[in-house]
């Protein structure tokens, strides 16, 4: 394997967005195993996140992650498919100040413990802004009313909502995240499987437990009642919210139902896949084109941002949705499409995200080929299931 090749600095200058000089501007939201996410106070970047990159080896540079993602993401999907990302300068003194912060938030036993220890890389010239894709992000000049989020357990479904409220009339957001996972079979399992790679692979780790997760085969099946059966385990199977809004999850289930019958994201995303991915984890090592296995791989571990929005006002600026005259119960301007539930038009769209460039050194193949040999090697594909249906 080998990683993509990375872009010549002067060919990143022209792509560089504003510089990063005030650690003060920054708030610690969120870490990975790779990276810490910040928001940043500035308005005029209030549509972005920050993204830094931890000193850990063999990580690649954020001029790396970005190349990868012009070069190899982009020309894959249609436009507005896919979250935005743009190259930050950092100065070293932020990143200074910044892991400075972070040791008095591991004294305060803030920082996850599996996460101690770690750093952000000093040596790091760039940061990457990724699109803010939460549902506070939308119309952030307004007046927040209210906001919340929902996790589910057992699936990686994440709803978040939010509310504003300006003279009267309101505007309501919500966001399903999750991660849609392998769309196509894997080339590894036997022929004669009943389980897709996701469900023999939640089935393994589950151990028999009653622990029941979407299929990923239901948004591209073109069945109705198996887009609903996933839908209603990607959302919570209730809401604490104020009364009064116009998004219930009863509308949101239906809203998310009909856009994934109609949506062709998941549908490409499965495409993607399967002509990535010739050869199988088990023979990857020999693949004549091994950044196509690594896409694929990627691709397969991305998260989708299903954002739904009511809007009272008569404008919303034309980066983030516009409200419809139609009274089609299903239409799309190209980014959005507007579905109508309960005389209510709401517009939603899908963005990708979490589309860096797998690792192809030889412990991640090697942990990736693991993973196929146990589901193979138990019967995971196979076996019979009284708890979960079968996804064939």
């Amino acid at each position: 394997m080998r990683m993509v090749e990375p872009k010549r600095m002067s060919d990143v200058a022209e792509t560089v967005a504003d510089a990063i000089a005030d650690a003060s501007s920054l708030i610690f939201i969120a870490e990975g195993a790779a990276n810490i996410v910040y928001k940043i106070r500035d308005h005029k970047q209030s549509r972005y996140l920050l993204r830094l990159r931890k000193k850990l080896p063999s990580q690649p540079s954020a001029v790396d992650v970005y190349g990868f993602y012009t070069d190899h993401i982009l020309p894959l999907f249609p436009p507005h498919s896919v979250a935005s990302m743009r190259l930050v300068k950092v100065d070293p003194a932020v990143l200074r100040q910044l892991n400075m912060e972070l040791d008095v938030l591991e004294r305060e036993g803030v920082r996850d413990q599996k996460r101690r220890g770690t750093e952000l890389d000093t040596s790091e010239s760039y940061g990457i802004l990724v699109e803010n894709m939460t549902a506070e992000s939308i119309r952030s000049d307004l007046p927040l009313k209210f906001s919340g989020r929902e996790e589910v357990l057992g699936t990686s479904g994440l709803l978040s909502y939010a509310v504003r409220e300006d003279r009267g009339k309101k505007l309501e957001v919500a966001v399903l995240d999750f991660k849609p996972k392998w769309l196509t079979q894997s080339r590894d399992a036997p022929q004669n499987w009943r389980y897709c790679r996701t469900c023999a692979l939640r089935r393994y780790r589950a151990k028999d437990k009653p622990e029941y997760g979407f299929c990923p085969f239901d948004l591209v099946s073109g069945s109705r009642q198996r887009v609903e059966k996933s839908v209603r385990a990607l959302l919570p199977k209730q809401l604490d919210i104020t009364s009064g809004m116009v998004l219930t999850l009863e509308r949101v289930r239906t809203i998310v139902t009909e856009f994934i019958m109609h949506t062709d994201v998941f549908r490409a995303l499965a495409q993607i896949q399967r002509n990535m991915d010739k050869h199988g984890v088990m023979d990857a090592s020999h693949s004549e084109e091994p950044m196509n296995f690594l896409t694929a791989m990627t691709v397969r571990d991305c998260t989708a941002f299903v954002r739904i929005i009511y809007s009272e006002f008569d404008e919303i600026t034309a980066a983030e949705v516009q409200e419809t005259n139609t009274g089609d119960v299903h239409g799309s301007d190209g980014s959005s499409t507007y579905i109508e539930v309960d005389g209510y038009v709401f517009a939603v769209s899908c963005r990708l995200a979490d589309l860096d460039i797998k690792d192809g050194n030889g412990n991640k193949h090697a942990y990736w080929r693991s993973i196929e040999e146990s589901l193979n090697e138990g019967g995971w594909y196979t076996s019979a299931d009284a708890l979960i249906v079968p996804c064939r």
